[in-house]
């Protein structure tokens, strides 16, 4: 979500000479996006790099996030949760609600219409309103996802633009039985992460059961981190910095979150261990050295979550 930064892309952040824009796809076009976008997508083998690379080039003209450079809307991370086969499935199929917040381009819904889930339960938010039509354009399903499930929002507007914008007025407060978070609140600093926890809370619903869940890079060593350019200074010329968290850590924002909303939770989290996530066993991603220089640090590990309403 661009609401880390305070303005628009820094000078130079869409330039395609930085490490983590691809030129050419290799271990990122894995077998299961392949399998979604020629089956659910009806997109020809042949013409499949080409039409990738025409979103990735639009996406990039959005905002120049590493993520897009790198082709990670072809990445299912939702469906690499451990919770998502016995619990996000089967309750979505059975008729709850899911949000996903900092959506992209809607990659992990289609994964859960691909795999059973009803797309009339399903919505999604993002900060750029282009994003509702290029998801669209990548998997070419009009037909499948319906109109009016994606809001273009910032959640980290002012309380009043919050409350009177579209996930509080159209979606609407305790409405929503299944929340996912993957790769999004890593993006702020801890006291944007808390501002962003409590009013996710607002949106989950008030059933005990009702899970907030996804995963983000963590760290061993917990506290803010200085990002690197050209992401590294807000326009005032300070330094911008985010929160890493390790499971202890994040278990302390959740708990904050939830006495400041009154709502009792259950929080777990683990680290992926370093190997996996350097080497990305989960996701069929290959790490160059090169790559891990934006992305990562040696402490840097995958931190796995979910924050159950009790």
């Amino acid at each position: 979500m661009a609401k880390m930064l305070d303005g628009p892309p820094p000078l130079g952040a869409k330039s395609v000479s930085w490490p983590w824009y691809h030129h050419i796809l290799t271990n990122e076009l894995t077998l299961d996006a392949k399998k979604l976008l020629t089956t659910y997508s009806g997109i020809p083998l042949e013409d499949l790099e080409t039409h990738i690379y025409s979103i990735r080039d639009k996406a990039w003209g959005i905002f120049p996030w590493p993520c897009v450079g790198e082709f990670w809307f072809l990445s299912f991370g939702l469906a690499k949760h451990p919770l998502y086969r016995n619990i996000v499935l089967p309750r979505l199929k059975a008729g709850q609600t899911l949000l996903d917040i900092g959506t992209c381009l809607g990659q992990d819904l289609r994964k859960c219409v691909f795999d059973g889930a009803p797309a009339d339960n399903l919505y999604a938010s993002d900060l750029f309103t282009e994003y509702e039509e290029l998801a669209w354009d990548l998997f070419r399903d009009r037909d499948k996802i319906p109109p009016g499930h994606f809001f273009a929002d910032n959640i980290l507007a002012e309380n009043e633009t919050f409350t009177s914008g579209p996930l509080m007025t159209r979606l609407g407060p305790g409405q929503v039985d299944i929340i996912t978070i993957t790769m999004f609140l890593h993006l702020f600093n801890y006291e944007n992460q808390l501002k962003t926890a409590t009013r996710i809370l607002r949106l989950l619903s008030q059933k005990p059961g009702s899970i907030i869940l996804g995963s983000q890079a963590g760290s061993i060593d917990f506290g803010e981190q200085t990002l690197k350019p050209p992401f590294h200074r807000s326009e005032d010329g300070s330094r911008r910095t985010v929160y890493r968290h390790n499971p202890e850590s994040f278990e302390r924002l959740w708990k904050e979150a939830g006495k400041v909303t009154g709502v009792p939770l259950k929080v777990s989290a683990v680290l992926q261990s370093p190997t996996d996530f350097l080497f990305a066993a989960d996701s069929s991603f290959d790490y160059s050295v090169k790559k891990r220089r934006y992305l990562t640090r040696s402490e840097t590990r995958r931190l796995y979550f979910s924050i159950m309403r009790t």
